[in-house]
Parts: structure tokens; C-alpha cells; sequence
């Protein structure tokens, strides 16, 4: 096996904690129940990662003003394990944490002159925050890089990751994705369940990995036709070359309605109907926005633990959004079971 392959996962999720709970939850199928949430912004049903308080989880140095979105990707780490110093970070994302945001502008505006915002809370207003939190928190002096590519940050942080490793910048990448929920994305994102988590794939290159691999990265990709995200993964598909009678898996990652019928009927088109596994996360769990396109691929994952046909064979997951952006990512599967897991 030459090129990038996958050595481990783990996730926060509405499953629950690591890797076990999400891989239970999606293999039996069973939507999680959402439950009431409230803030200064709004109140609704939502799909969170229970029992997740940031102090509780991280303890009280540091975590002052950190935001959800930050403790989720610090925490996830944390369930792998940082295996060497110099591992990367690239964190996919659609703006950062929405409700630091919002609650630093109101400062800003309502805070009697000259404005007396909270300074420590400016940090974890940048859309970087997590990624940088993640690497301080656990030491890792590897390349730190933040994707804000939204639903489609799945394929874009899989490219950008093993990028970094094809070109010897990193000896191994933490490569994934985190959102968080609150009352200001619901503001941001209405008429739908929303859900949240942080899940994180460990990425080497199989001539420096020393652990049983789990997949390897065989494609990724991303495409752009202005209003049409149908068309856009369709062109992803097909560009990524991927032979149908090759596919195990197929994971539709979109959680809304109208972009779950563009996203079925266009991966479809390419790779026809006769696929024998075929997941849904975001119907388990909610719209967990950029963070659904790597649960798409965790959920797959963790399928493929269980199913020896799908051994040696090809795993795709596909993502659209509202913008006309779409992707794909593609996996050849080991069958491996044996790759190191959470601490």
C-alpha cells in the first residue's frame, strides 16, 4: 500500500464520547433524541454531544472564555492521543465558533466607551481558534491549518492533509473537522434540526506509519457550479474515476431535506443504485455542518469494522451545499481492525 492512509479516528458526537459511541450509534441506526437548548440567542431542538461541560471536561486553567467549538477539538484529541510532537492539525470549519462571534461584536456595541470588550475572549473569535487550541493544548508543533470550507470541509481537509504529507511537511496530521451548536447558528442556519461534534481521522503516509491501517486516501476532490451542487458532484464523482462495481460503501453526508435529494440523485448518476452499504449520519444526528462530510467517512469506518466484504474494496463519501460546492472522498479499505485507538 503506498500514498496516505488512515491509522485511527475518534469523534465527539450526540452518540457520545470516542470513537465506540459513535461507531454503536451509527451501526444500529437509531436517530439520537434531540433535546431543548436555549442561549441569549435562541432557543430550539438540537442534537448535542451530551453531558459535555468544558470545564468539567478540561478543567478551570485556560478554559476561562473558551468556546465550544475549541474545547469540542481539544477534547477529540485528547481521545487519540498525540503520538508525536511535530503532528499537524488541519481543522475544517464553516466560520468558527457563530456564537463567539456574535457575543463579541454585541460587546462591542453595547459595553459602555471605549468599549470594554472582554480581551480574553478575542482569541476564540477568530475562525482558527480550534485548530490552535488543539495544538497548544497537546503540544503538537506541526503545520496548523483551518479549512472554512462548510459542508464541504470533509474532501477539502483531506486534500489539504495529505498534501502536507506527500510533500514531507508533516510526519503525521490530526485531519478533520468541528462545529458547534448554539443560538446564533440557529439564527444562521433556520428550518432545520441542527447537530454538533468534532471528529478527527490520524493520517500518515504508509511508508512512515508503523500501525495497522485502517483505509487509505485514494481520492479526494472538490467542485464548484454556481447553483447547481447536483452538477458540481456529479463533476466530483466522475473526476475522482471511482468504477462502481469497485464501491462497498457509500456515506450521504447532508442532513437537510432538498440538498439530501440533490446529493442522492446525484451520487446515483454516477455510481448507480445497486450499492450494498449505504449510511446517513446526518439523519441520525442532525446537520452537523462542516464536521457532517468527516462523520461521513467515521460512519463508513466504522461499518466497514464490522463487514468483511468490505476488505480491499472502495468506500465513498459524498457532500453538497447550498453554494453550488460539492465533493468526494474516496477509501480503499483494509479490513484492518487493529489500528491504535483512544487513550
Amino acid at each position: 500500500m503506498t500514498g496516505v492512509v488512515i491509522s485511527a479516528w475518534s469523534a465527539l458526537s450526540p452518540f457520545g464520547h470516542g470513537r465506540t459511541a459513535f461507531a454503536d450509534g451509527v451501526r444500529r441506526g437509531v436517530p439520537v433524541d434531540p433535546v431543548s437548548t436555549k442561549d441569549d440567542w435562541a432557543a430550539a431542538d438540537a442534537y448535542v454531544v451530551p453531558d459535555f461541560d468544558i470545564v468539567a471536561q478540561l478543567g478551570r486553567k485556560g478554559t476561562g472564555s473558551m468556546d465550544r467549538t475549541s474545547a469540542l477539538a481539544v477534547a477529540t484529541v485528547r481521545e487519540l492521543g498525540a503520538p508525536n510532537p511535530t503532528t499537524g492539525v488541519v481543522l475544517g470549519t464553516t466560520s468558527g465558533s457563530a456564537r463567539t462571534q456574535f457575543e463579541f461584536t454585541r460587546d462591542s456595541l453595547t459595553r459602555r466607551r471605549p468599549y470594554f470588550v472582554n480581551p480574553a475572549q478575542m482569541p476564540f473569535a477568530l475562525m482558527n481558534s480550534a485548530a490552535a487550541q488543539a495544538a497548544m493544548w497537546h503540544g503538537l508543533t506541526g503545520p496548523n491549518s483551518t479549512i472554512a470550507a462548510g459542508r464541504n470541509s470533509g474532501p477539502a481537509v483531506l486534500r489539504y492533509a495529505t498534501r502536507l504529507l506527500r510533500t514531507g511537511r508533516a510526519s503525521g496530521v490530526f485531519a478533520g473537522a468541528v462545529e458547534e451548536h448554539s443560538g446564533a447558528r440557529e439564527l444562521l442556519e433556520r428550518g432545520q434540526t441542527l447537530g454538533e461534534g468534532c471528529v478527527l481521522l490520524f493520517l500518515q503516509t504508509a511508508e512512515v506509519g508503523n500501525r495497522a491501517a485502517l483505509a487509505e486516501v485514494v481520492a479526494s476532490d472538490t467542485r464548484f457550479s454556481d447553483g447547481a451542487p447536483g452538477r458540481a458532484l456529479t463533476e466530483s464523482l466522475r473526476q475522482v474515476g471511482v468504477a462502481a462495481d469497485e464501491v462497498w460503501g457509500l456515506a450521504l453526508s447532508t442532513a437537510t431535506p432538498e440538498l439530501s435529494e440533490v446529493e442522492e440523485e446525484a451520487a446515483g448518476e454516477v455510481l448507480g443504485q445497486r450499492i450494498g452499504t449505504v449510511v446517513r449520519p446526518g439523519r441520525l444526528m442532525g446537520d452537523t455542518g462542516a464536521a457532517s462530510g468527516v462523520f461521513a467517512l467515521a460512519a463508513l469506518l466504522a461499518h466497514a469494522e464490522v463487514d468483511e466484504r468490505a476488505r480491499g474494496r472502495l468506500a465513498v463519501a459524498t457532500s453538497v451545499d447550498r453554494d453550488g460546492t460539492a465533493g468526494c472522498v474516496v477509501l480503499r479499505l483494509t479490513g484492518s481492525q487493529k489500528a491504535w485507538g483512544e487513550r
